[in-house]
């Protein structure tokens, strides 16, 4: 009887370990989405970087003005959105 009853008690373990194991795999899938996000935002922020000192060094148009404030709005809502979804991940609500 005691027997059937550490049986119970592993198997209801058991179970809940694969649950916890399912949790985890999926929280790995979106954090290396989030990752990956991430790695897109550096180089575009690398891109800006370099834009803008090559700005110092040539004429710049009007046209390119636009088009560099348009990436760094772009940037700054990638920025905001992941920031988010790294704080949803985390539990926390963000500021």
């Amino acid at each position: 009887m005691a027997d059937d009853i550490v049986m119970q008690i592993l198997q209801a373990i058991q179970a809940d370990l694969a649950d916890l194991n399912r949790k985890v795999s999926g929280l790995d899938r979106k954090v290396s989405d989030q990752g990956r996000t991430l790695d897109i935002v550096k180089q575009d922020v690398r891109m800006i970087r370099s834009t803008i000192h090559d700005m110092g060094k040539t004429r710049v148009t009007e046209g390119e003005i636009v088009t560099l404030h348009e990436d760094v709005n772009r940037m700054q809502e990638t920025v905001t959105d992941l920031v988010g979804r790294v704080e949803a991940l985390e539990g926390r609500k963000p500021d």
